[in-house]
């Protein structure tokens, strides 16, 4: 095994941000390793050096190879903000060793790597983990801008994986291969073939899993801009597949050979010649239970292969058992969400042999809607098409949530806002924990202010109801426009004819506790909201760093009340990157990383 990778010395510059961290140089004295281990030293980072080489390293009986990276295993909380960055000399980090899962590599951004395969990490032979990084801005002369797996069954799991480049497989490329490719955010990648994954000879006998990511913004100067499959035979599953392009064929994904593509969605992918959504060059693919919409015509072309396609929503149809050619409503084309609403036609419509996890008949799409929960919400403006003038104004709405169980429940109930240039705003209403009757539960006329400093351009107002803020049952959306702006801040939406408390429902419940939320959307390009929560009235600071630690702009710098409260961050000055927002509330100090990417 060797690892080779050059650590920045902001790892150092950052401590602010990375409270506690010990930074220990490799090479160095052993001793004093050994010294940091046995006084409980606690995430410590291994700082690699370019061009030395080690093998095998363990510490203090702990059996952590030098390529976990860590001094203890298991605790990232520290190093989540490390560097490595390769210089363009070599793969920033290389497994040839015969590792296996024990060898981790987690909580990094990985950085400018350059060599002939894997620019990002590069695994021969081995197959550590690769998990919770950000994984940018490398490239290869030949495979794996990003990561390369040859003869390897790593597990590659939560990472951004983004801005890779190389001939084939600019984000990941295996061959002969079977690793584990999950829960990864793919996007903007680049490569000859295969964009954002290429599969070489990876035979079902591998088992080569490519499983719940999200594969988006990526291209091919040839074919397979989401996916490219040659003589390979993955499982292809539950994966978003949106706004890839190739210049040739398949958009989406390129096959050749028997692919299983599973409960996928493919949306507004492109190609220049055939196959927007899916190209089959030979062999037999399975695809069942997916969506392929809004991709350029035909959504499938063949080749000279004989695919199987059943139980499938295809824009402009296709023959084979179960097929449908239906609108999927999603509850957000508008950003890209694209879990089904409760009245899609995809609902229920899937192959009956196989189940969702909530126990109906299997679903058409990478989300499945859940049927164990109450609550459809529908909104239903009035006097369209609404038009803001530029001095601010109003418009009218009524929303009404649905219960299909005939029992009563609770729900949480909110809007947003999608502001043109800024993202998603709000929670402008939030109704805690009300109570749903066994029919449905409503009010009518509900007169939503828009201010004047908002600014120009076309908006989406979002109705959702679910568990605030983790988990959506259904939403419903309606557009609308302002036709200029005038000075100022975002300004006040307040709204009128809210919601009657029902039963222990009470209107804006104010926050049990200070939190800091995830930013939305992340990655982001050029705005992005972050969300938190204050129990009682203190003095708030919300700062934004860049990556080696120095400050970019502070976003809040007042007393606040308590309250559930939104900042929009507008990045389109700054330069693409990774960055840390901190807040500061009172006595609680907390910060998170977000991700720009242009």
């Amino acid at each position: 095994m060797r690892t080779l990778v050059t650590i920045l010395v902001t790892a150092v510059v950052l401590s602010p941000l990375t409270a506690g961290a010990t930074i220990i140089n490799i090479p160095g004295d052993y001793d004093t390793i050994q010294e940091g281990i046995d006084h409980g030293a606690h995430g410590d980072t291994v700082l690699v050096q370019p061009d030395i080489y080690y093998e095998n390293l363990n510490f203090n009986g702990h059996n952590v190879v030098l390529a976990s990276l860590f001094l203890t295993t298991g605790d990232t909380a520290y190093i989540s903000s490390t560097i490595i960055d390769g210089s363009q000399a070599a793969s920033v980090i290389a497994f040839s060793s015969g590792e296996d899962s024990t060898a981790q590599v987690i909580g990094f951004s990985i950085q400018n790597g350059y060599d002939y395969e894997g620019g990002g990490v590069y695994c021969y032979e081995a197959s550590p983990t690769i998990k919770s990084n950000i994984i940018t801005g490398n490239s290869a002369r030949n495979t794996g801008g990003g990561i390369t797996c040859d003869y390897s069954y790593s597990v590659i799991r939560d990472n951004v994986i983004s801005s890779n480049s190389c001939d084939l497989g600019g984000g990941i490329y295996c061959t002969h291969s079977g690793p584990l490719i999950q829960s990864n955010l793919i996007i903007g990648n680049s490569g000859l073939e295969g964009g954002g994954v290429h599969c070489n000879y990876c035979w079902s006998s591998y088992g080569l899993t490519i499983d719940g990511n999200t594969i988006t913004a990526n291209s091919a100067s040839y074919g397979g801009g989401g996916i490219f499959c040659w003589g390979s035979e993955p499982t292809i599953s539950s994966n978003v597949i949106c706004r890839n392009s190739a210049a040739n064929d398949g958009g989406g994904i390129y096959c050749d050979g028997s692919s299983t593509v599973r409960n996928n969605t493919l949306y507004g992918n492109s190609a220049g010649d055939y196959g927007g959504g899916l190209f089959c060059r030979t062999g037999s693919p399975t695809i069942v239970n997916t969506i392929l919409w809004g991709d350029t015509a035909p959504e499938i072309y063949v080749m000279s292969g004989s695919p199987t396609v059943t139980y499938c929503d295809v824009q402009g149809g296709w023959p084979g058992q179960g097929n449908i050619d239906a609108d999927p409503l999603f509850v957000g084309p508008y950003n890209e969400d694209f879990h089904l609403r409760w009245h899609s036609p995809c609902v229920d419509a899937g192959d009956p042999s196989l189940t969702d996890p909530d126990g109906t008949c299997s679903d058409i799409g990478a989300f499945y809607f859940n049927q164990d929960f109450l609550g459809i919400i529908e909104l239903y403006p009035h006097d369209t098409p609404i038009v803001i003038p530029p001095g601010g104004g109003s418009f009218v709405y009524d929303m009404w949530v649905f219960n299909f169980f005939g029992h009563p429940g609770r729900a949480d109930i909110w809007t947003y806002a999608f502001v043109p240039g800024m993202g998603r705003y709000g929670p402008i209403d939030l109704y805690r924990n009300v109570r749903i009757p066994a029919d449905s539960i409503g009010l009518n006329d509900v007169s939503q202010n828009v201010p004047g400093p908002a600014p120009a351009g076309d908006y989406v107002f979002v109705g959702y109801v679910g568990n605030y803020p983790s988990t959506i049952i259904d939403s419903s959306y309606f557009y609308f426009s302002k036709e200029g702006s005038v000075s100022g801040g975002i300004g006040d939406w307040s709204g009128s004819g809210l919601l009657p408390r029902e039963g222990d429902a009470e209107e804006f419940d104010l926050p049990n506790d200070y939190a800091l939320s995830g930013n939305y959307p992340n990655p982001f390009n050029a705005s992005t909201v972050i969300n938190y929560q204050l129990p009682a009235s203190c003095h708030v600071k919300l700062e934004v760093y860049n990556i080696i630690g120095q400050k970019v702009v502070t976003l809040v710098d007042e007393k606040q009340e308590a309250a559930y409260r939104s900042v929009i961050w507008d990045a389109s000055e700054v330069s693409s990157g990774v960055y840390f927002y901190k807040l500061t509330a009172g006595d609680f100090t907390v910060s998170k990383r977000m991700m720009l990417v242009k």
